[in-house]
C-alpha cells in the first residue's frame, strides 16, 4: 500500500502537522508577549540617532517625542548640559550621572571609542576635554552604588557648548504566566483537533463495519459496508463485502441445489413407481423390463447422490481431497470407454472420436477421472439440443502433456457465465434448467478431479456456436 494513502501513514502526517502547529504558535505567542531581556543603548544609540538628538537638543517639543521613541526601544535616557543641569530625560527618577571608572569588570561590554590615553578627568567628573562630539563615548562607567548595569555616557553639543546624555537599557517584562497558558492552551486545541480527525479517520469506519458485521449475523445477507477507502480499514471493509457476497452466493446455490436435487430425483423414482406397478401385475415379460427400467433409474439416482457427495467432501475444507488410487493407464482406452458408455446411454446421438498415435500413459485415478470424460460428454450432450449434432472426443498429445478435448455445436455459453462455469451448483442457460437437468456440479468435479492430478482444464464457448473443453494431465514418467 502506497504511503500517504494509508493509516499509519496518515496518522504519522497528522503527528507531523501537530508538533508544527505546536512550534509556530509557541512563537507567534512569544513574538505577541513582546520583546525580552536586556536592551543595550549600544544597539540603539547608533550614528543617526545621535545625530538627529543633536539636531533636536534645542528644540524641546521634538526632543520630548525622539526621546519617547527610546523609551518605547527600552532605552532611558537623561541629558544633561555642561553645568550637570538636567536639560531632558525620559525616565522618572532621571538617570544619575555615574563616576568613571577606568577598570574592565566582568560583564562589561568594551567601549567602542575611548577616550584618548592619558586623559585626565575634571574635577567634577565630566568628559575629559574634546569630548563633545555627537557619539563621543567615555570609559565604562559604574553607577553610584557600584551596582554593575550597561550605562553610557555620551558626549552631546548644546547651546555652542559640551553637553552629554546618560543612556542605560532596560529589561522587557517577564514572560509571566499569560505565555505558558496561552501555549498549553493552543496546545490542547491542537491535540483536540487532532484527536477528532483521527476518530473520523478511525471509529466512523469501524462502526460502519460494525453495523454491517451485525446486520449479517442477523440474517440480512445484502448488507454491505461499501468502504470506499485506499487504506487498511478500506481493506477490511473490501475484504467483509467479499465474505458477505461469497455467502450470499454459496446459500443461494444451496437452495438452488435442493430444487435441482428434488427435481432430478423426481423423475427417476416416479419411474420407478411406474415400473413396480407394472411388475406388480403379474405378467413376467412386463416385471423383467421393468426391472430393466427400475436398474437404469437407480443407476441414475446413484450418480447424482454419488457427484452431490463427492462435491460435498471437496467443499468441507481448503485441504479436503478424495483419495487418488493411482494406476499408468492408456488414454486411449479411457477415452473409448467413455465413448461407450455415451453411445449406450444415447443411441441417437452422433459421436466422433480421434485417437493420436503412440500416446504416452498418463498417472490417473481410474475411476475418477473416467468421471471427468463421462461428465463432460454428458454436459455436451445435455446442452446440444439437436440430436443430429455430432460431438468429438480427441485425445492428442502436447509437449509434456496428454489432452482430451470435448466438442460441441450446441447452446454455448454466455460471455458472462463462462467465468463461473466452474462454480458449484452453478448452471448456465437458467431458463432451460428444467430441460438439461442436472445439479450443477459437472464442470466443479472434473476441474477439482483434474487439478487433483496435476492437471488444467479450460473452456471456451460462443453463444449458439457451441462449446470446447480442454482438459490437460501430465503423462507418466516411465521408469525401466
Amino acid at each position: 500500500m502506497r504511503f500517504g494513502r494509508s493509516l499509519s501513514s496518515r496518522l504519522v502526517v497528522l503527528g507531523i502537522v501537530q508538533l508544527l502547529l505546536l512550534n509556530v504558535g509557541a512563537v507567534v505567542i512569544f513574538i505577541a508577549e513582546g520583546p525580552h531581556g536586556e536592551a543595550y543603548p549600544e544597539d540603539a544609540l547608533r550614528g543617526p540617532t545621535m545625530e538627529r538628538l543633536a539636531q533636536v537638543v534645542e528644540q524641546p517639543t521634538a526632543l520630548a517625542d525622539e526621546l519617547d521613541s527610546l523609551h518605547a526601544a527600552r532605552i532611558e535616557i537623561s541629558i544633561y548640559d555642561e553645568a550637570r543641569q538636567l536639560v531632558a530625560t525620559n525616565v522618572e527618577p532621571p538617570l544619575a550621572i555615574p563616576e568613571r571608572h577606568h577598570g574592565h569588570g566582568p560583564g562589561d561590554r568594551p567601549p567602542e571609542d575611548h577616550a584618548p590615553p592619558g586623559a585626565p578627568p575634571d574635577d567634577h567628573g565630566l568628559p575629559p576635554p574634546g569630548f563633545g562630539g555627537p557619539g563621543d563615548r567615555g570609559p565604562p562607567l559604574l553607577p553610584p552604588d557600584g551596582a554593575r548595569q550597561h550605562v553610557m555616557l555620551l558626549g552631546l553639543p548644546m547651546h555652542g557648548a559640551r553637553g552629554f546624555l546618560v543612556a542605560r537599557g532596560v529589561h522587557g517584562a517577564g514572560p509571566g504566566f499569560i505565555g505558558p497558558g496561552l501555549t498549553l492552551g493552543f496546545g490542547l486545541l491542537v491535540l483536540v483537533v487532532g484527536a477528532l480527525i483521527s476518530a473520523r479517520w478511525i471509529l466512523r469506519p469501524i462502526e460502519q463495519l460494525t453495523r454491517t458485521a451485525r446486520a449479517l449475523g442477523a440474517g440480512d445477507l445484502t448488507a454491505r459496508s461499501r468502504l470506499l477507502r485506499g487504506d487498511e480499514i478500506g481493506e477490511l471493509g473490501t475484504r467483509l463485502d467479499e465474505m458477505a457476497e461469497r455467502v450470499q452466493t454459496l446459500l443461494a446455490s444451496e437452495k438452488e441445489l435442493l430444487a435441482n436435487v428434488a427435481h432430478e430425483l423426481r423423475t427417476p423414482l416416479a419411474r420407478i413407481g411406474v415400473a413396480l406397478d407394472i411388475a406388480g401385475e403379474g405378467d413376467a415379460v412386463a416385471a423383467r423390463a421393468s426391472l430393466a427400467e427400475i436398474h437404469i433409474d437407480v443407476t441414475e439416482l446413484s450418480a447424482i447422490v454419488d457427484d452431490i457427495l463427492v462435491a460435498m467432501r471437496f467443499e468441507v475444507g481448503a485441504n479436503a481431497s478424495l483419495p487418488l488410487h493411482r494406476a499408468k493407464s492408456d488414454p486411449a482406452d479411457i477415452a473409448r470407454a467413455a465413448a461407450d458408455r455415451v453411445r449406450a446411454r444415447h443411441r441417437d446421438r452422433p459421436l466422433a472420436v480421434r485417437i493420436a498415435d503412440e500416446l504416452p500413459r498418463i498417472d490417473v485415478d481410474p475411476m475418477l477421472f473416467r468421471r471427468v470424460l463421462d461428465n463432460l460428454l454428458e454436459n455436451a450432450h445435455k446442452y446440444t439440443p439437436d440430436h443430429a449434432s455430432a460431438i468429438d472426443l480427441a485425445v492428442s498429445r502436447d509437449g509434456g502433456d496428454v489432452v482430451f478435448e470435448v466438442h460441441d455445436r450446441g447452446l454455448g455459453i454466455a460471455p458472462d457465465d463462462l467465468p463461473r462455469v466452474f462454480t458449484a451448483f452453478f448452471r448456465s442457460e437458467r431458463s432451460r434448467s428444467r430441460e438439461t437437468g442436472g445439479v450443477g456440479l459437472g464442470l466443479t468435479l472434473a476441474k477439482r478431479i483434474v487439478e487433483a492430478h496435476a492437471g488444467a482444464i479450460t473452456v471456451t464457448s460462443r453463444t449458439d456456436a457451441g462449446t470446447i473443453v480442454r482438459v490437460a494431465v501430465p503423462a507418466a514418467v516411465e521408469t525401466s
